[in-house]
């Protein structure tokens, strides 16, 4: 079990990471005429006195924030783009809530079988719901991405405390 400066520490170093990866995702896609670009977000939940809530870049983090991932992906090309498989992955340290946009995703617990929601497993032979703690990634299927738009596709989790 990590203290909670230690898992506030690696978070935060993840979500720079994934920021950085995303941007130079984004760059290197650009440059290099790629047919499509990925921008990742990362956007944390923030509730004003009032009881308003909105989502500011998630500049830091801390143990039961909601952050909302935002992944756009941009066709580059002066074509259609049919068949487009967005995946947004869901950070280790954090629970999936189910909460994404838009609706229709499939979920997977290893990033690469993708199922409908809600995910199922057996239990002592039972089929039960697999708990939203061990998605591990989302995916639209998006059917039509036109020349030169863009699809944001997002989700939200709740940064893990230390006993989680």
């Amino acid at each position: 079990m990590l203290n909670k400066n230690s898992m506030l520490k690696k978070m935060t170093i993840a979500l720079m990471f994934v920021g950085v990866a995303a941007n130079a995702m984004a760059v290197a896609a650009a440059t290099n005429n790629e047919p499509v670009s990925i921008q990742l977000k990362a956007f944390k939940k923030v509730v004003d006195n009032k009881g308003n809530a909105q989502f500011k870049a998630a500049d830091s983090i801390k143990p039961q924030d909601v952050i909302e991932y935002r992944a756009t992906y941009t066709n580059n090309t002066t074509g259609n783009i049919k068949s487009l498989k967005a995946t947004l992955p869901i950070p280790a340290d954090t629970q999936y809530l189910g909460s994404s946009l838009p609706s229709g995703a499939l979920a997977s617990t290893d990033g690469v079988n993708f199922a409908a929601m809600p995910l199922k497993k057996k239990v002592d032979g039972k089929l039960v719901n697999v708990p939203l703690k061990e998605y591990r990634a989302l995916q639209w299927q998006i059917a039509e991405l036109p020349a030169k738009k863009a699809v944001t596709v997002s989700a939200q989790a709740k940064v893990n405390t230390s006993n989680d």
